[in-house]
């Protein structure tokens, strides 16, 4: 089977969790006996190779215009006002300056999707639909939102990371059920062993900074604990990250509060091993990946009452301080309570960990082959399944 994948999208050390599915997934699809060939962005594929170390990869380097990872872009993201940026007019002007500039054949059997907000091209599609935030006028964007609609209608079969999207994604597109998959992931930065003596009142959260992962309030709340040191790694996403920074330089915060950028994985692996705490005070994610690399570390956990992180909780059977997303004040308590008692959050981590540490990759691309396979030999029978999926969800019941 010949597959194409379209990782146009991503841009290498800016792409967060989306970034890091792909190494994941396309190193456990490497080892399967498929002809996998990656297009990705033109002078991308260097940095592609050095994360995706398999030589039996095709990387096709695709130009595209309207980047946002050059001067122009990043100052045109800075400043261009947000009801403009998520507007229809201009998410369909783009998309389709873009396409211009794309290949118009591919000889793949079956083509790829991991970034559900971009137009599928090439059939057959399969997409992967990691959340559903942009259907939410409060978090998301009416452009992609119609991007995703006309994605989830033509593809041959979608895939859903987790329970609680994949229960948001089969009510929101009913007519699709039939070849909507859920296919759950592995953490994406597992520890490595066992973790040092963590450094006291050290808080830690890997994301992007772009607004729904709400850094404004963690920073508030740093204000009001002023015996906390708090690291926030991940891609410097503007408009939000000027004003993060600008935050985090006044005389309350400064010296306490870190934006380090995008670190490489054995940097992240050693804020993990010296965090006393993880703090999630995301307003919407389809789950968290610090929260479960959190629990693969054994490390306690704060995170915010959004519907999604609760999920996630529920499906883990997981206990985390738990705090209301906009409340600098409730995120202070929460966070004094996860290091008052460390042992009772550490032990509950430890045990979603344990729940979840059999997931690898070779397991979750053996389930997206799957998927791949009944699609290219014209969907026979029902779709497949996976059991992890199947067992989690039976976890998340109990």
């Amino acid at each position: 089977m010949r597959v194409g994948i379209d990782a146009t999208t991503v841009r290498p050390g800016h792409s967060a969790g989306i970034e890091a599915f792909c190494y994941g997934l396309l190193d456990g699809l490497a080892a399967t006996e498929h002809e996998l060939t990656v297009h990705v962005l033109g002078g991308t594929g260097d940095d592609w190779r050095q994360r995706v170390a398999s030589n039996r990869v095709a990387w096709s380097e695709v130009r595209t215009t309207l980047r946002t990872d050059n001067t122009v872009g990043r100052l045109l993201r800075r400043h261009t006002p947000g009801a403009v940026a998520s507007s229809l007019v201009l998410r369909r002007t783009v998309n389709l300056v873009r396409q211009w500039s794309r290949p118009r054949t591919s000889d793949a059997d079956v083509m790829l999707h991991p970034f559900a907000a971009a137009p599928a091209h090439g059939d057959p599609a399969v997409i992967v639909l990691h959340d559903l935030r942009h259907l939410h006028p409060e978090h998301g964007s009416a452009g992609y939102a119609e991007v995703i609609r006309r994605n989830v209608a033509r593809a041959a079969a979608v895939v859903v990371s987790w329970p609680h999207p994949y229960a948001q994604a089969v009510r929101a597109f009913p007519e699709a059920r039939e070849r909507i998959a859920l296919i759950p992931l592995p953490a994406f930065h597992s520890s490595a062993g066992p973790s040092a003596e963590p450094e006291p009142g050290l808080l830690l959260y890997p994301s992007s900074t772009a607004r729904l992962k709400n850094h404004a309030t963690l920073l508030e709340a740093m204000a009001l604990l002023p015996e906390c040191r708090l690291l926030c790694p991940g891609p410097l996403v503007e408009p939000e990250a000027s004003r993060l920074l600008a935050r985090a330089d006044q005389p309350d915060l400064r010296g306490r509060v870190s934006f380090p950028g995008f670190v490489s994985t054995t940097e992240l692996a050693s804020l993990y091993a010296r965090a006393s705490a993880v703090v999630v005070p995301s307003l919407w994610e389809a789950a968290s990946g610090a929260m479960l690399e959190a629990f693969s570390w054994g490390l306690p956990v704060a995170c915010a009452d959004s519907e999604p992180l609760l999920a996630q909780l529920d499906f883990t059977g997981a206990d985390a301080a738990v705090f209301a997303a906009r409340d600098p004040a409730a995120l202070a308590h929460a966070v004094r309570r996860v290091l008052s008692d460390p042992g009772h959050y550490a032990r509950s981590s430890r045990a979603a960990g344990t729940l979840l540490s059999g997931r690898t990759w070779a397991d979750t691309a053996a389930d997206y082959t799957a998927v791949l396979e009944w699609v290219v030999a014209g969907r026979p029978g029902p779709m497949p399944r996976s059991a992890f999926a199947d067992a989690l969800t039976r976890e998340g019941t109990r």
